[in-house]
């Protein structure tokens, strides 16, 4: 296993998984031989047709992406000033997530990442829907408690990734970015979960964690590395 700091420097070139494995789903399943890999793959679909189905519903509707009865909930309360300054910051993250996946997503389409493999592009528009979606139900906190809907980016790390993101030319790349922004995330959910006081949003915030999580492990798996090489969530990686 490479250790975690050479990560987001995933070398150049093709994605290993692509090599190795049919760009079916069910070539994809099949290699990963992990229950958990497959069902988080299983939502994706089949076809780009599938993938923008999936990316217009994921938005509208509560499912795993953010868990049924807490963003209804979450939409509803009154939430603390820490939960609002909380939400505030969340939904910057995750304008910056869904500007970043959109942006290699329209990459891909003009050619300028090389072949891009259908499993790869499944995940990229399976994972915008989720953080739409994400962004979505934390603007209603927002809303629902009297603030502004959050349309910007964050504003501390929109420079790194923007930096980031000029160097991607492949598939390799857009994969290593895509990690560094996932593990971001769930680590900041992870440490944000204990601070809130509103059940509906503490419910929000520890099921975006959750789907943030498979996120990294699908991507580790994208770089040839173990999807699960932590026993705990850690906090480490965590935006401020």
């Amino acid at each position: 296993m490479r250790n975690s700091n050479d990560r987001v420097s995933t070398p150049a070139g093709s994605v290993p998984m692509a090599d190795t494995v049919a760009t079916t789903r069910r070539g994809f399943l099949a290699f990963a031989g992990l229950g958990a890999a497959g069902v988080m793959l299983a939502s994706c679909g089949s076809s780009d047709d599938t993938t923008t189905s999936t990316a217009s519903s994921a938005a509208g509707t509560s499912g795993t992406v953010v868990g049924g009865t807490a963003t209804s909930g979450a939409a509803n309360s009154g939430a603390a000033k820490v939960d609002l300054d909380t939400a505030t910051f969340a939904a910057g993250l995750e304008v910056l997530a869904v500007q970043t996946y959109t942006a290699a997503a329209g990459a891909a389409s003009m050619g300028a990442l090389g072949t891009v493999p259908p499993a790869v592009g499944e995940y990229v528009g399976t994972a915008l829907a989720h953080h739409q979606a994400a962004l979505d139900k934390w603007n209603a906190v927002l809303k629902a408690g009297g603030k502004a809907a959050v349309t910007e980016p964050n504003a501390k790390l929109k420079p790194t990734v923007d930096a980031a993101l000029a160097k991607v030319t492949n598939v390799g790349g857009a994969a290593a970015l895509a990690l560094m922004l996932e593990e971001i995330a769930s680590a900041t959910y992870q440490k944000a979960v204990p601070t809130l006081t509103d059940k509906a949003a503490t419910e929000l915030a520890g099921s975006l964690q959750i789907i943030d999580a498979q996120h990294v492990a699908i991507l580790l798996f994208v770089a040839g590395q173990y999807p699960v090489p932590e026993t705990f969530a850690k906090t480490e990686k965590a935006a401020s």
